[in-house]
């Protein structure tokens, strides 16, 4: 499915921690919102009872899955922003290094 097809369908939006929202969309071709969560596990129960669709990572998809939700992959998705976290103390003895070498690879690859 691309994600130009979305806008015709009824939006679930995280408000707190979600990574997709109408403005994503252009002007006059934008998804109404069909509910609005606050928490990942309420919005994967918003999609499983029919109140719209959302959009999520790879690594969400794969990682949490509901009987009554179909995952179904996305083309022409704008990238969504990721994180890397790692404890300020207490880490493993790499964490550092490896922080490090993934802050220089975003820097190559320009989206840090």
């Amino acid at each position: 499915m691309d994600w130009a097809e979305l806008a015709g369908l009824p939006l679930i939006i995280n408000t707190v921690s979600g990574t997709t929202f109408p403005d994503m969309w252009p002007d006059g071709s934008r998804p109404e919102v069909g509910a609005e969560c606050r928490n990942f596990d309420e919005w994967l129960e918003q999609v499983a009872v029919g109140l719209g669709v959302g959009t999520a990572p790879v690594a969400a998809a794969r990682r949490y899955t509901h009987p009554f939700v179909r995952l179904v992959p996305l083309t022409g998705a704008p990238p969504v922003p990721a994180y890397l976290a790692h404890p300020s103390h207490g880490a493993h003895p790499q964490a550092a290094r490896f922080a490090h070498h993934a802050w220089r690879a975003a820097d190559e690859l320009g989206t840090s």
